[in-house]
Parts: C-alpha cells; sequence; structure tokens
C-alpha cells in the first residue's frame, strides 16, 4: 500500500502522514530517497544473462543489502519494516528454495509483526520513531502483504514438508477471509485493508493486490472457504479489465473501487480519487499487476490462465510505448502522459512480461536494450538503495522464468 485516502483536517493530515500506513499522495520517485548509496560503480560491461543466473545474483546483493540480520527488510522510504517488504523476502527465499533463509524471515515476521488478536500482520515495525520504543507502529494489516505472505507459507509447507508453515498460512488466510474480503450483491472483492476511508462513499479496491493464483491456493487450504475464495479469484479478470479501461491507454490505475448500489447506465466499477493525486496514474501500486498476471498466466488452470495471458496481450500499451520511444518513464497518467521525462527502472519489469508474451524469444535482446543498461555487477538495477524498486524488477523476472505451460 503506498497511498492514503485524504484525511479531515490538516492537523490529522499532518500526524498521519508521518505515521499512516498509506502515505497521503507520496509515491516512490526514480530514485527514492533512502540511506545514501555507497560507492558508485560503472554499469556492467556485459548483460547478464541467462535468467536463472541474474535472478540468483541479485539475489544475493537483496540478501547482503536489504536484509537486516537476514531476517527483516528496513523499507528505504517508509523507515522502520512494513509487511510488503517482509512478503516479498519471503516469495524469494521460497522461489529460491532457502529454507533457512525463509524461516528466519517467518519467524521474525511472526514474533514481530503478528497482531495480538488476529493472524493477520501488522503493516509496519518502527524503530523508536516519536520517542517510541521499537515495536509495532500501525496496527492495520495490508493485504498485499498478508496474501503474499500467506501464500508463501502454504507453498513452503508443501515444497518443505513444513505443516507448521501450511497451518500459520491456514490461519491468515480464515483471517483475511474474515476482516479483508467484502461481499457485495453476490460478488467478493479483496479490500486493500481495514482502514474506515476504504469503505467511504463505495469500496476501495486496488487492481495491483488482485492475484488468482493465491486465492485459488487459499481455497484448496481453507475447505470452510473455498467455494468463496474460487468465486473471488475467478472474478478478478472481469474487475481487472473494468479498472484497466477506466484509463485512455488502457493501464491499470493504482486504485478503483465499486458502488455501493449500480446506477442506471453507470458502471458499477469507477475510479477512486480518495487516495489524492496519483490514484488514477500507472504508477507505484499499478505496476504489479503485470507481475500477477503473468504469474496467472502460468499457474492458474484453464481457462482461467488464458484470461490472463490474453489481459496482457490486449493491454500493451507500455511494449508500443517502448518502441516508439526506447524510452519507459516514471508512470503515466490516466490520460496517458509520460510522469517523468527520465527512464525509470519501476516501468521495465511490465515492459518485459509484455514482451514475453507477445514474442518470447526476444527476451534476452530486450533485457539487453533495457533493463541491461542499467544493471550492476553487484546484483541490482540503476541504484543500490531502493529494496522496493528491486523487488519489483525481480518479481518481474522471477515470472518470466516459468516454465511455459503447454
Amino acid at each position: 500500500m503506498r497511498t492514503l485516502f485524504k484525511l479531515p483536517t490538516p492537523l490529522l493530515q499532518t500526524l498521519l502522514l508521518a505515521t499512516a500506513a498509506l502515505t497521503l499522495t507520496v509515491f516512490y520517485p526514480a530514485q527514492s530517497k533512502g540511506p545514501s548509496p555507497t560507492t558508485p560503480r560503472p554499469p556492467a560491461v556485459h548483460t547478464q544473462w541467462p535468467l536463472s543466473q541474474l535472478l540468483k545474483e541479485s539475489w544475493q546483493f537483496y540478501k547482503g543489502r536489504f536484509l537486516v540480520d537476514g531476517a527483516h527488510v528496513v523499507s528505504n522510504t517508509y523507515g522502520g519494516t512494513i509487511s510488503e517488504g517482509q512478503s516479498y523476502a519471503m516469495l524469494k527465499a521460497l522461489w529460491m528454495n532457502e529454507p533457512a533463509t525463509f524461516d528466519k524471515i517467518w519467524q521474525w515476521t511472526k514474533r514481530n509483526m503478528k497482531r495480538p488478536h488476529d493472524h493477520l500482520l501488522a503493516w509496519r515495525w518502527g524503530d523508536g520513531e516519536f520517542g517510541t520504543t521499537k515495536g509495532i507502529m500501525q496496527t492495520e494489516n495490508a493485504t498485499d502483504a498478508d496474501q503474499d505472505i500467506a501464500y508463501a507459507l502454504l507453498k513452503a509447507g508443501q515444497q518443505w514438508n513444513r505443516p507448521d508453515y501450511s497451518q500459520d498460512g491456514l490461519n491468515i488466510v480464515k483471517d483475511m477471509w474474515r476482516i479483508n474480503v467484502e461481499q457485495l450483491d453476490g460478488h467478493y472483492y479483496l479490500t486493500p485493508g481495514p482502514w474506515p476511508g476504504f469503505k467511504e462513499e463505495y469500496l476501495t479496491i486496488n487492481p495491483s493486490y488482485m492475484a488468482p493464483y493465491v486465492y485459488r491456493e487459499f481455497a484448496k487450504a481453507d475447505t470452510e472457504h473455498a467455494t468463496g475464495w474460487t468465486q473471488l479469484a475467478n472474478e478478478v479478470y472481469d474487475n481487472l479489465e473494468a479498472c484497466t479501461n477506466l484509463t485512455a491507454p488502457k493501464l491499470p490505475p493504482n486504485w478503483c473501487a465499486v458502488r455501493w448500489q449500480n446506477v442506471p447506465g453507470q458502471p458499477r466499477i469507477i475510479f477512486s480519487d480518495k487516495q489524492g493525486d496519483g490514484a488514477r496514474d500507472f504508477s507505484y501500486d499499478a505496476f504489479r499487476v503485470y507481475w500477477r498476471m503473468a504469474m496467472d498466466a502460468q499457474l492458474s488452470p484453464s481457462p482461467w490462465r488464458e484470461r490472463a495471458l490474453a489481459y496482457l496481450k490486449n493491454h500493451r500499451f507500455l511494449l508500443t510505448y517502448w518502441q516508439q520511444h526506447k524510452l519507459m518513464p516514471e508512470g503515466f497518467t490516466a490520460t496517458g502522459e509520460p510522469r517523468s521525462e527520465e527512464t525509470s527502472g519501476f516501468g521495465m519489469g511490465p515492459l518485459l512480461v509484455l514482451n514475453h508474451v507477445q514474442q518470447p524469444d526476444r527476451d534476452a535482446f530486450l533485457y539487453q536494450q533495457s533493463l541491461g543498461k542499467h544493471y550492476h555487477p553487484d546484483g541490482y538495477w540503476f541504484n543500490d538503495y531502493n529494496d522496493f524498486l528491486h523487488s519489483v524488477i525481480w518479481l518481474h523476472l522471477y515470472a518470466l522464468s516459468l516454465p511455459q505451460q503447454p
């Protein structure tokens, strides 16, 4: 979660902007402020390929640079540790088959970020700001992080024969269903979190959280709500399509919403503006849509994987823009205007995904022309201090590495 609803008073805005779960209209810039970068190094003379080697090399850098004591990621933007960062670290450790690393990250997360009255995770753990001691700073849970952590636990339980992980994952899934899933006119929607503003005027939803392959895994584990999780998964494609079609370039916006009631002649899914300027843009939330759809195109069964693939093939604005300009800006507005005049790494993962579904034999070539030019031998792209940028790129590349489904 990267933005917060507009707040009623300047004083409340000031206070919550310092500590709130979704910072008001604050977005990661192309190179976010954070800890001073280490001594600059020249870009790699050669691009790193094959993909498997690139993933391993960049994962090793990530562990050494961003994992404190091998257990938690300190956010260069928010400060402290956020559940989203923990979820990405757990997914990477799972996919890189490092059970010891995974266990260390999960045990720290469970010990320090689990909420006291359920199994969900507080979104932010702090390190003594405003005179407080180390501990949970905001108790709300961020559902994108919780769903990825639960998914990682369920898959780790299977992969490494760890029933304790499976149980921990199931506990999170059950509480997510109880707290974070909203039923509206016979349809299910995942809310971004428990903040009241997400249910004022309309039900706010986030396209970049929509992960059908995750909900199908939940349905297998949470048999009590299997039908609901399956329905939620199956309805993602229409909801994502409706959100995406709100923008002129047919790019997914950072946020959209569902009307509480049907209005004759009006769409049920609309823009959400409660997150302030940029809520309609394609930027720091929406980048992740392409990673999740690329994963879904490989992991969901037919006919749903074809729905994910069709989404990627039909919404190729980024690929067309690259072909025309050889530039990938820091996102686009809802009217299709670039948000920056300089290349940003955040859009390059989606670019590679879109190319992959069109012409996978050119993956290595496009990587060399785009991300490869900004890769450093140590294992990072663009800069060595932005953990979110590193993760967004890495996750898209991982999706490309999955074997093609017949």
